[in-house]
């Protein structure tokens, strides 16, 4: 169907399970996994000691150029967020997993950039290209769940928002020569564009110049509309490849059967989850855009939109995409989607709260609602998630952020946990 998501997992197989620092940080993940489902504490101490010994051997690794150039370090960079998310610290300072967790993601942003385009183009290194890629467009996707409870710092958070190296040609281009890219990427592309309509419109608050700004507003508003086309030309490439219509929102097969008319549209199974999260991905987009779309217009007036000076487009409505996404939220966090489920879901969900706590529909508390539920929801699949996102709460109030930082996305992180990364041509920076 051409969308995929995940499959660096699968790279990671295929990599030196002997590495150093691979090895280490892939039994950390697994064993710690174990101990906590079995409630087993010699093998969750193993897992801590095992994670202890694959943090040493990354302050090693980052040192050499050559092994900061490898798919292994990346690929452990990426278990070791994985299991800060699922299994870190247990420390009394509420955000401390949360900071455990950024400092991970930042580092793995700064290898890949470290690494150029150009690395990204073999077959594991384009795989683990793309999900970092996917974890850097939508801006910090767990951070947006957990201020969820302060509404303006939500919109403040997206709207501030700037481009990143990864909406860059350098960045856009060459890691695809070999081979077309696939739905799911081609969605990412337009979702990498809302950094940049985002980023004006802060702009465009800030500038004295009322004749500036309603030329410019005029302006982002037919720039909104163009992604607006190439996001509906997308839904229509996706559509022509499902055997079915696309539902408006995604359950199980199970309960679909029970729905009148429901065999008429797609049925999702667990084997589905790509084109489950990819059709919530669409929706959070669709809500992000359609939003700045009503306020631009709004803001920037009329008259000079003479196209659109009646009524804008009936498809544009941020209140049904976030519905969408509500009703969807229960495919994500059955126990028959383990931890891949809440992890996939986190961002589409937090649009959607962003949305329900401003919307004035008179649906959106209830559907607010719903989304709480699901939250309470997830330590019924028997995941510490809770703690991980309570944690990231306490990183946001304390002003350091959450996700991907600000200095990892514009290429000015040069150290992971204090250690220098050693960069080709460069070498350490003993200063930093």
């Amino acid at each position: 169907m051409g969308i995929n998501f995940c499959n660096w997992t699968v790279a990671v197989r295929r990599l030196d399970l002997n590495d150093s620092t691979l090895r280490p940080a892939l039994l950390a993940l697994c064993l710690a996994r174990i101990g906590e489902r079995y409630n087993d504490r010699p093998v969750s101490q193993q897992a801590i000691e095992l994670y202890g010994t694959a943090l040493k051997e990354m302050s090693l690794a980052l040192q050499d150029q050559n092994r900061v150039q490898s798919d292994e370090l990346l690929a452990a960079g990426k278990l070791m967020a994985g299991y800060e998310m699922f299994h870190g610290s247990t420390t009394p300072e509420l955000a401390a997993r949360g900071i455990n967790w950024r400092n991970h993601t930042d580092g793995v942003i700064k290898l890949l950039e470290i690494r150029g385009p150009r690395e990204s183009t073999t077959r594991d290194g384009h795989i683990l290209f793309l999900d970092t890629r996917l974890s850097a467009v939508p801006d910090h996707v767990l951070d947006v769940v957990l201020k969820v409870t302060d509404g303006v710092q939500i919109l403040a958070a997206i709207i501030s928002r700037k481009p990143n190296f990864f909406a860059t040609p350098l960045w856009q281009t060459p890691p695809f020569e070999s081979g077309e890219r696939d739905l799911s990427n081609a969605l990412f592309d337009i979702m990498a564009t809302l950094p940049f309509l985002l980023q004006e419109f802060d702009l465009l608050q800030g500038c004295p110049d009322t004749a500036e700004v309603h030329q410019r507003g005029v302006q982002l508003f037919y720039r909104c509309r163009a992604t607006d086309r190439a996001l509906r030309q997308w839904y229509a490439s996706l559509s022509a490849k499902v055997p079915k219509p696309l539902p408006s929102a995604i359950r199980p097969a199970a309960e679909n059967a029970g729905i009148p008319g429901s065999d008429q549209f797609f049925s999702f199974q667990e084997s589905d989850y790509a084109l489950a999260m990819t059709l919530a991905l669409y929706w959070a987009t669709c809500n992000l855009l359609h939003s700045l779309i009503l306020t631009a217009y709004a803001l920037f007036g009329s008259s000079g939109l003479s196209e659109y000076s009646q009524l804008l487009p009936e498809h544009i409505d941020p209140h049904r995409s976030a519905t969408s996404i509500a009703h969807s939220v229960g495919y994500f966090i059955r126990p028959e989607m383990g931890i891949l489920g809440p992890q996939l879901i986190s961002f589409p969900m937090g649009i959607a709260m962003m949305h329900f706590m401003v919307s004035n529909d008179p649906n959106a508390h209830e559907e607010h609602q719903r989304l709480a539920a699901s939250i309470e929801r997830l330590s019924e699949v028997g995941l510490p998630l809770g703690k991980f996102l309570t944690s990231l709460h306490a990183v946001g109030h304390s002003k350091m952020g959450s996700g991907p930082s600000e200095d990892a996305l514009h290429g000015s992180v040069d150290t992971w946990f204090g250690t220098p990364i050693s960069q080709p041509g460069i070498g350490p920076n003993p200063g930093l």
